[in-house]
């Protein structure tokens, strides 16, 4: 059973996807993350709603992947609520326009964090690691100028660093794109 249960709407499965697949870059660790839209996930011929109940039943973290259309839907609801009744940590996860201060209740209660900057995915990456247990990942300095008295190794391993969340925007920005065209076909 998974420690991370991604929940989120299908149309906006690439966007979980790359936050599942930035979770073990960024903090080190091989974790288990549940999605059960992954075909390695849930097998032909298997229960899938008798598997959703029980990797819900065993996550410790759910992250809730909302937009202004996710939001919206029962399922995503539905998946919180059973995970906040079992105590797992739930945590909202804001995306392609939607502002934590936009988040309906009881999400708004729950500190959320808007991942579109490499401050929020940086304060999603080691709020994972704080309810798991595990070493938060090193903070970056998001900033191409580091003191001139910091050592060169400092400033390599921080370049590397912020490499990994650049590139987390980057595809995060591609997995975005196809939403922000059907929002404002001007673009």
């Amino acid at each position: 059973m998974a420690s991370i249960f991604m929940s989120f709407i299908h149309e906006e499965e690439q966007v979980a996807s790359n936050v599942k697949s930035f979770i073990p870059l960024i903090l080190g660790h091989t974790i288990d993350t549940f999605m059960s839209s992954d075909k390695n996930a849930i097998y032909a011929g298997e229960d899938w709603m008798k598997r959703i109940f029980e990797e819900l039943g065993t996550a410790k973290v759910l992250v809730s992947m909302l937009s202004p259309v996710s939001v919206q839907r029962p399922w995503i609801n539905f998946e919180a609520g059973a995970a906040w009744m079992r105590d797992a940590k739930v945590i909202p996860v804001c995306f392609g326009g939607l502002p934590v201060d936009g988040l309906p209740k009881p999400y708004s209660i729950l500190q959320a964090v808007e991942i579109e900057n490499p401050h929020g995915a940086y304060y999603l990456f080691s709020s994972i690691a704080h309810h798991l247990g595990i070493a938060p990942p090193k903070r970056p300095i998001f900033s191409h100028t580091l003191s001139d008295f910091c050592p060169e190794a400092e400033k390599s391993e921080n370049r590397q660093l912020v490499t990994k969340y650049e590139a987390f925007q980057l595809c995060l920005k591609l997995a975005l794109k196809p939403f922000q065209s059907e929002r404002n076909p001007n673009l």
